[in-house]
């Protein structure tokens, strides 16, 4: 059982010392302790700096990690709206299995210069944690549910059509990867150098497979779609052939790519450092 609180009509005794109010008295006490009065969440964590808040936009983002001891690598295409909310395009691989689907969700500020992401795919929710650059762009993220180790790297997407001609000149990259061998997931790693010209590419791969290390050349195409995504096909010097799904950088720095075939896991950035091929 609750009491109503009971008020006094008596007029206070002008002779007593009237008490300070209680938020009064704090304010003085912490301001004679020197200690700051910003509110906390600018505080919290010095060590973040000052950013700007979250910039709406668009992002291809690049994420690899493992899901109950298989690998799991993922591309998104994703916009940043300035109302919070956020829709995309995902494409991923776990273990052997690939698949792409929309999706929408929310990003919120937690700190100067950290995001909360909030991401429904297929009637399931994934959250994540991004970090910003001091402009409030999403550089780098983190997975933060418990059976989920993923971390990814953000790439500004500009607002533009996408054709092959933004790969034009030589491209280079490094990767690591799995491949299903022995009923179970080795690592290797692989460094390419590639010459695109008019969606058509010849390259070289140098490929570790642990004890083994292996040299190929290769040719393959890709076919860009005007928001960016695209297909890959190539087929090396060992008569292997390769398949990809990729985001186009509508900037002209490269492109991402996700390998499709069951018993390869590979998701890589691929930078573009000349314009011109070589010969």
């Amino acid at each position: 059982m609750t009491h109503s609180p009971k008020f006094s009509t008596l007029s206070p005794d002008p002779r007593r010392r009237q008490p300070r109010p209680l938020g009064l008295s704090l304010l003085l006490a912490l301001g004679g302790l020197g200690l700051s009065l910003l509110p906390l969440q600018a505080t919290a964590n010095p060590a973040e700096g000052t950013c700007s808040a979250p910039r709406p936009g668009r992002y291809a983002v690049m994420g690899e990690g493992e899901l109950k001891g298989e690998p799991l690598a993922r591309l998104l295409l994703e916009t940043w709206k300035p109302d919070g909310s956020l829709q995309g395009v995902r494409l991923e691989r776990r273990g052997r299995t690939y698949r792409e689907s929309t999706y929408t969700g929310r990003f919120r500020p937690i700190s100067n210069c950290r995001v909360a992401i909030e991401r429904t795919y297929l009637n399931t929710m994934s959250t994540s944690q991004v970090v910003l650059d001091p402009q409030g762009r999403p550089r780098f993220s983190l997975g933060v549910l418990p059976d989920v180790l993923m971390v990814s790297r953000w790439f500004d997407q500009p607002e533009q059509r996408c054709s092959a001609a933004l790969l034009d000149g030589v491209v280079l990259s490094q990767q690591q990867g799995r491949d299903w061998r022995g009923q179970q997931w080795q690592a290797n790693a692989v460094v390419q150098r590639e010459q695109w010209l008019a969606g058509q590419v010849k390259g070289l791969a140098i490929s570790s497979y642990g004890p083994t290390v292996e040299e190929a050349t290769y040719r393959g195409s890709i076919e860009v779609q005007p928001d960016c995504l695209a297909t890959i096909q190539q087929k090396d010097s060992l008569e292997r052939t390769y398949n990809y799904r990729a985001i186009v950088l509508a900037d002209g720095s490269g492109y991402l790519y996700l390998q499709t075939d069951p018993d390869d896991v590979t998701v890589a950035y691929l930078q573009r450092i000349s314009a011109a091929a070589a010969p």
